[in-house]
């Protein structure tokens, strides 16, 4: 389940935001009043979607919309008053924060909610495909170095050293990684 978490100073304005979400009626929203709510959420929560509606009392929205693309892999929206346009302090561009300005189109909102989700789920993506790569890089590794064990102790070639882990491995009905790293342990190398 998606969570998409409200940043907002008033409750008028989470119920407001809500109200635009109805069309993610399964996703979890959470609520904070303020940065530090906020902080609290994001240590236990990973929601894919942060709205930020500005100003936040006695906080820069700006600020917390940084803190927030540094420190999780939700999609950053910020929403802020039509006044802020021209400050350039407000430019989250750099940091992949959307930035939508007060008064907006239910339109409007609905592309930007969606655009974000589609970059977070992306991200979401490519986050898993690079996990099982280092998976895929570290199982080489271990195989590389009990190959390195066999040359080395057993005097085998690197050819011999390979077909024998795989060899292993079939005669066994185990992993070459499982068969590598009993050779790890065999030479006391984990």
């Amino acid at each position: 389940m998606n969570q998409i978490m409200i940043i907002a100073g008033k409750e008028t304005e989470k119920e407001n935001l809500v109200g635009l979400l109805d069309c993610y009626s399964d996703s979890q929203i959470l609520y904070a009043s303020n940065s530090k709510q906020a902080k609290e959420i994001i240590a236990s929560a990973s929601p894919a979607l942060i709205i930020i509606n500005a100003p936040l009392p006695s906080e820069s929205a700006q600020d917390l919309a940084i803190f927030m693309t540094q420190r999780t892999d939700a999609a950053v929206v910020v929403l802020l008053p039509e006044s802020y346009r021209n400050i350039k302090e407000y430019s989250g561009e750099d940091y992949g924060i959307l930035t939508l300005y007060k008064p907006f189109k239910r339109s409007e909102f609905d592309r930007t909610v969606k655009f974000a989700m589609a970059f977070e789920s992306r991200i979401a993506k490519i986050q898993e495909k690079n996990k099982k790569l280092q998976k895929q890089l570290s199982e080489v590794r271990t195989v590389h170095r009990a190959k390195c064990l066999l040359i080395q102790h057993l005097q085998m070639t690197e050819s011999q050293a390979h077909r024998y882990i795989e060899k292993h491995a079939m005669d066994c009905r185990k992993s070459k990684l499982e068969v590598a790293n009993s050779i790890l342990q065999t030479y006391h190398e984990t």
